[in-house]
C-alpha cells in the first residue's frame, strides 16, 4: 500500500532532519576537513544512514501515535530520533507484544539494543572510513610539504599563528614550533610543521603555500 504524498512528504522533512544531524556529526568531527570528508563514501554512508533511521524512526512513532501527521512533528521527530535511539530506557517496541516470546519485555528491550548496536556499527565503520580516506590525503600532502625549504615553511607556520583572528587557547604557539625547530631532523621538522599547519589552519592553507612555493621555484612540489 502506497503512502499519500502528504505522508511521504512528512517522512522527506524527518529524513532531512536526521541528514543534517549526520552532517553535524561529520563537521564535528573532522571540522577543517569537513568539505573532503563529504567527497568520501564513509560520509555518504552516514548522511544517508541518519536520514533513513529519522524516516524510519517517524513512521514507526506515527503508525502508534494517531495525530502526528503534521509537518511540526515529523520535524521534532526528526531532532529527537538520536536520543531515541541512544537512550536504553526508551523502548520504541513497548506497544508491540510478542507472544512467542516467553518474557515479551525482555525481548523488545533486546531488540531495542540490537537496533541501537546496529546503528554505532554503521556510524563508526562509516567514521572509519571517512578517516582511513582523509588520512591518506593527509599524508600525501605532508610529503609534497617535505620537499619545501624548512626555513620558508617554518616561516610560514608563524606567519598564520600571527594572522589568526581566532587566538584558540588549546592552540599550540610558537614554543611549540620552537620545540619542533630544536628537535630531530630536517625531514621530520617538515613533517611536524606541515602537521601543525593542517591540523590548526586546514589543509587549504597548506595546499595554497605549496602551490606558491612550487610558482616561484618554477616547479610542482
Amino acid at each position: 500500500m502506497s503512502l499519500p504524498v502528504h505522508h511521504i512528504a512528512l517522512v522527506a522533512i524527518a529524513a532531512a532532519v536526521g541528514f543534517v544531524w549526520g552532517l553535524r556529526e561529520i563537521v564535528d568531527a573532522f571540522k577543517f576537513d569537513t568539505r573532503h570528508a563529504l567527497r568520501t563514501g564513509g560520509a555518504w554512508l552516514l548522511l544517508l544512514t541518519n536520514a533513513l533511521a529519522a524516516a524510519g524512526i517517524y513512521l514507526f512513532v506515527a503508525s502508534l501515535i494517531p495525530g502526528l501527521d503534521k509537518w511540526y512533528a515529523a520535524l521534532l521527530i526528526g531532532l529527537a530520533w538520536p536520543a531515541v535511539i541512544r537512550n536504553a530506557n526508551i523502548r520504541l517496541a513497548a506497544t508491540m507484544p510478542d507472544p512467542a516470546s516467553l518474557d515479551p519485555a525482555d525481548d523488545r528491550q533486546a531488540a531495542a539494543i540490537r537496533f541501537e548496536q546496529i546503528y554505532a556499527n554503521f556510524q563508526n565503520l562509516a567514521r572509519r572510513m571517512i578517516n582511513a580516506a582523509l588520512t591518506r590525503q593527509r599524508v600525501q600532502l605532508v610529503i609534497r610539504a617535505t620537499r619545501l625549504d624548512l626555513a620558508r615553511l617554518e616561516t610560514h607556520a608563524r606567519t598564520l599563528l600571527l594572522a589568526s583572528l581566532l587566538q584558540n587557547p588549546d592552540m599550540p604557539g610558537d614554543d611549540y614550533i620552537d620545540k619542533i625547530m630544536q628537535s630531530g631532523k630536517d625531514e621530520n621538522k617538515k613533517v611536524a610543521l606541515a602537521v601543525f599547519i593542517i591540523q590548526n589552519f586546514g589543509r587549504d592553507a597548506l595546499e595554497e603555500f605549496i602551490r606558491q612555493q612550487g610558482r616561484r621555484s618554477g616547479s610542482n612540489p
